[in-house]
């Protein structure tokens, strides 16, 4: 017995244990088919189509209610049936009119066989400025009684009446009082909900849609059969429309809670700004000019703009400005059209258009060419943030003929350092700012310019521009790379189907609302944005700083220290560096009353820059003059004739102001008698005799511009010699016959033309600095016989074993290139330089993110703060009601306070998102 039992006993677990398990197999395969009706739900409702066939057709009919009398009243006979209520019973005509008093735009049908009818015909009439359910005892019916509502739903015509009290107000009041927005301030009868026309504000943003194509859509839900007379309101609609963005700009703007209202708007005040860009008085520090100049951060301060035009949103000749009138006036992102168009027919044929010397970009091209007859504008030209891709204030125009330089120059907005993306427009560029008369000032102080192609336009132009003018280069961009234009155009062309046929006003204000949606999309996903960019560089330094001491790693470190003091040397001895450093000690010089400044507007540094710029001006002019010659056209000698009067005119305010400056130079000036321009001595302070005696300041000043200027002057001599050697190369390998070989030395010829402009400029450079030099010291002479390459010339007579290296070859800067120098060593410093650069530029980026977030927070908490000032403040109006404006003040403190709520609301959301980033980041150093 005690053996059996533990068998008996074993047998029933067994089958337990064998239930379950086939029980969990059924549950997971039931659980497996599951998951594969959810994975695929349109596969799983494709059993209930024929239920779900049978549910519409269902409502069709009278459904559940079946009986003859009225659902409420239950007395009348039920006939009527609603579209839009979700109560599916059948009413009388009496209850359906009192029951869609508040909803008088509902579809309704009769019974016989739900025959579409309407709230009009039922005998519904709507009844404005009394509350619900009151009855005017003077009503005043729409004009013929032909009143027409457009609403998302569709085309409906009601029966309509104003009120005719005494008190009543106009009827365009009363309408806007229902919500309703009447297509013109006399005698309306036509209006849009508002409901249609915030929907249609946005439905094009989102797919482009044009308002034909809309207003269609519309008239097909009136009637799909096109057999009813649907009521034509297409341009009552497309009015409505201009109206509301209209509006709708204003009030985001805060022109309702100016006392002075839409009178007193300024230009560029109803754009949206961009919170991550520098904006004094908003979002930087009070300090943060003298914070800039003693750390040495200017770069995080200034603002980087990029000017593109755009040749699919051009404009038929369909309309003009007295018939299709702007609304916005420059108040937003277009410029103000009469000042535009003033100041194009005074300035666009000032300067001439060049053709560009570098590439064969399709831009130019266009620049060139003739615009077509049927054409108002060939395109659209905008200046805008290039880090953020935000449209700026007044910084957008129609172009005529191409990216024309007085075109572009028109949209350009002032900071006090610019970073700019467009390479073809810089070229003459003060020139044609003297031209314009434009002052390139910050306050007091000069504008600093630093000019960059964008990257992706960067392998078009030439291989000296490729290193000159790239972003990847230059201290201070991080990894901007100037190409925001072109993601706001890819965004904006989809619009020219529907501008291209539009008149110019209505264009405008189209344009107008459009950047501003694109501009405020910006701002909702920059919590977003910026913390995918700050881990995605943050990560990239890490990358590339590793790299760098790896490579760094490999190099002795007597020639990493080498290289590491030429780059730090040009990095430092660039024009523009030591311009922006005379700027900044101007400043503090000015806080601690101890500047050279005479004049408010310019000192004496600033005069010695513009010193500079004349000298240039001059040495270009005597050039093009020497290569007249004795055949030389009228065309030609006037053009030659008119840069005289240029120069002249700008020498003739130098002059002004170095007379107060330099007090003696009237006499000597009266001495040299010099009858042109070009030939003009400009009595820098180096070049005064003797007698005379200037301010050591000014001397210094003009010593460091001009130490500068040695330095760039030999970068540009060394490009040349080396290019000079790689066209001696190429001709003695590839050029075979006459006709070859004189276009070959054609271009060393060239060449040399370049090298002997970069002697004639070094020697005036080191003239100067002799002149200067009494107590300083200066570098080794200069001869002529100095200008060499780094490689023996076979003619030179001199063998490779007495060759002696020119010291032009051994200044900071100089990276050996050929042979003799090691290949290896070569290549290894170039790309130890790439590399340093790689890591400075994400170094950098690191930096401007911070300080952009630290901005966008700081820009919010400005901009609610701006809108809480004006709680309790709004438009004056003329012959308002005592009752009338509590309401109007009322309504607008209402909106102030919800703008200030959405403010805050972003804030806390930038500063959650960011919360963790600068601990992330300094960890990451510390890494």
């Amino acid at each position: 017995m005690s053996r059996r039992a533990p068998r008996t006993s074993r047998r029933p677990v067994a089958l337990r244990m064998l239930a379950l398990s086939l029980e969990l197999c059924r549950q997971a395969q039931s659980l497996s088919s599951h998951l594969q009706k959810v994975d695929h739900p349109l596969i799983e409702w494709l059993p209930a189509i024929d239920d779900w066939l049978a549910e519409l057709l269902r409502l069709e009919g009278r459904g559940d209610y079946c009986g003859n009398t009225c659902a409420r009243c239950k007395s009348e006979l039920a006939e009527f049936h609603c579209k839009d209520c979700m109560d599916l019973r059948l009413y009388c005509r009496s209850c359906t009119v009192e029951l869609h008093a508040q909803a008088p735009l509902h579809r309704i049908s009769v019974l016989q066989h739900f025959v579409k009818t309407s709230l009009k015909d039922l005998g519904l009439r709507i009844q404005l400025g009394h509350p619900p359910g009151s009855i005017c005892i003077a009503p005043a019916r729409a004009f013929n009684d032909d009143f027409v509502i457009i609403d998302t739903s569709g085309i409906h015509c009601v029966a309509l009446d104003f009120c005719g009290c005494e008190t009543a107000h106009a009827h365009t009041v009363q309408l806007l009082r229902h919500r309703l927005l009447p297509a013109t301030p006399t005698s309306p009868k036509t209006t849009g909900t508002f409901r249609l026309v915030q929907m249609f504000q946005l439905l094009p943003l989102q797919s482009k849609v044009s308002g034909w194509e809309f207003y269609q859509c519309l008239t097909r839900s009136t009637d799909n059969t096109g057999l009813d007379d649907v009521k034509d309101r297409y341009l009552s609609f497309m009015r409505m429309m201009r109206e509301w963005r209209h509006l709708k700009m204003l009030k985001r703007a805060a022109r309702g809670h100016d006392p002075g209202g839409v009178a007193s708007t300024t230009q560029g005040s109803c754009a949206i700004l961009c919170p991550a860009c520098p904006h004094p008085g908003k979002n930087l520090p009070p300090d943060w000019q003298n914070v800039a100049q003693t750390n040495g951060m200017c770069w995080l301060y200034c603002l980087f703009v990029a000017m593109d035009a755009n040749f699919h949103l051009r404009r038929k000749d369909v309309s003009d400005d007295k018939n299709d009138p702007g609304l916005n006036h420059g108040y937003s992102y277009f410029v103000e059209e009469k000042a535009y168009k003033s100041y194009l027919a005074t300035y666009s044929n000032l300067v001439s258009e060049d053709k560009s010397s570098c590439h064969d970009h399709e831009a130019i091209k266009l620049a060139q060419r003739k615009g077509a007859k049927d054409l108002a504008a060939t395109g659209l030209g905008t200046v805008e943030c290039s880090r953020h891709d935000m449209k700026r204030p007044c910084s957008v125009g129609d172009l005529q003929k191409g990216e024309r330089y007085g075109t572009l120059s028109s949209y350009f907005t002032d900071y006090s350092l610019i970073k700019h993306s467009y390479r073809y427009w810089t070229r003459h560029l003060f020139d044609r700012f003297a031209k314009y008369r434009w002052k390139l000032t910050f306050g007091p102080d000069p504008i600093q310019f630093l000019f960059l192609i964008p990257k992706f336009h960067l392998p078009a132009h030439q291989d000296s521009c490729q290193y000159k003018y790239s972003f990847n280069y230059h201290c201070g961009c991080g990894r901007t790379d100037g190409e925001a234009p072109e993601r706001g155009w890819a965004w904006a062309d989809p619009l020219a189907s529907s501008t291209r046929e539009m008149g110019p006003g209505s264009r405008r204000d189209l344009i107008d609302d459009a950047f501003a949606d694109y501009n405020w999309r910006k701002i909702c996903r920059m919590a977003v944005t910026f913390l995918r960019k700050i881990k995605e560089a943050e990560r990239e330094r890490r990358t590339q700083v590793t790299e760098f001491d790896e490579l760094s790693a490999t190099i002795p470190t007597s020639l990493l220290e080498q290289w590491t003091t030429n780059v730090v040397a040009l990095e430092e001895h660039s024009v523009a560096t030591v311009r922006l450093q005379l700027t900044a000690e101007d400043e503090v010089a000015a806080a601690d009353s101890t500047a050279v400044t005479l004049i408010a507007d310019i000192s004496a540094s600033r005069l010695l820059s513009i010193g500079f710029e004349l000298e240039e001006s001059q040495r270009r002019l005597r050039e093009a003059i020497a290569k007249l010659g004795a055949h030389s056209t009228d065309l030609q000698r006037a053009k030659i004739k008119e840069q005289q009067n240029a120069l002249q005119r700008r020498l003739d305010a130098w002059v002004q102001i170095q007379a107060v400056y330099m007090l003696f130079v009237p006499k000597l000036r009266q001495e040299a008698q010099v009858s042109t321009p070009e030939k003009a001595q400009l009595f820098m302070p180096s070049q005064i005799p003797a007698p005379y005696v200037c301010g050591i300041d000014v001397l210094q000043y003009e010593w460091r511009l001009h130490f500068a200027q040695a330095f760039k002057i030999l970068d540009d001599l060394r490009r040349h010699l080396r290019l000079r050697t790689s066209l001696r190369k190429l001709k003695e390998h590839f050029a075979r016959g006459v006709r070859t070989t004189m276009r070959a030395l054609g271009v060393v010829a060239k060449a040399k033309e370049h090298i002997k402009g970069d002697s004639t400029q070094y020697h005036a450079a080191r003239s100067a600095l002799e002149a200067l030099a009494s107590r300083l010291q200066v570098q080794p002479g200069w001869d002529d016989e100095d200008v060499r390459e780094m490689q023996s010339d076979p003619d030179s007579g001199v063998s490779e074993g007495r060759r002696s290296l020119s010291w032009i070859w051994r200044m900071p800067g100089v990276i050996a290139e050929d042979d003799s120098e090691g290949v290896n060593e070569a290549a290894l410093h170039i790309e130890w330089c790439k590399s340093r650069a790689r890591v400075n530029r994400w170094s950098e980026e690191c930096e401007l993110l911070q300080e952009e977030m630290r901005r966008v927070t700081a820009f919010h908490e400005w901009q609610a703060n701006w809108w809480i000032d004006r709680i309790g403040s709004c438009v004056t109006l003329n012959q308002q009601r005592p009752s009338d404006r509590d309401s109007h003040l009322e309504g607008a403190s209402a909106y102030a306070r919800r703008q200030c709520r959405i403010r805050c609301t972003l804030k806390d959301s930038c500063s959650k998102a960011w919360k963790y980033v600068p601990q992330w980041l300094s960890d990451s150093y510390k890494s």
